[in-house]
């Protein structure tokens, strides 16, 4: 881990930890997001037409982005650009 990693980590008042590369057990947190995620694909492709896969990645996408963390209180959106997004609907009924 590098020395500037170190010192931002400290600053932000976070622990870093190294993992092994290849090893998912390792890295809990992120291993279990990733088997989240192929869960929603999954189910999400189950009883769609394969062929327009593409029109349905990009509101699995904001759902996943928009679904609550409870680790964190928050949205995994809202932690990037600290406000939450707004859906089609919102957007349309202006609420």
């Amino acid at each position: 881990m590098s020395d500037f990693i170190k010192a931002f980590s400290k600053l932000m008042g976070q622990r870093q930890r190294a993992t092994l590369a290849y090893r998912p057990q390792a890295n809990g947190a992120a291993e279990r997001m990733v088997q989240t995620v192929t869960r929603a694909i999954k189910m999400y492709i189950a009883d769609v037409d394969q062929r327009d896969w593409d029109e349905y990645a990009e509101r699995l996408t904001f759902a996943l982005n928009t679904s609550h963390d409870r680790t964190r209180n928050e949205t995994p959106f809202f932690l990037v650009p600290s406000w939450d997004p707004r859906s089609t609907l919102e957007a349309t009924l202006a609420v």
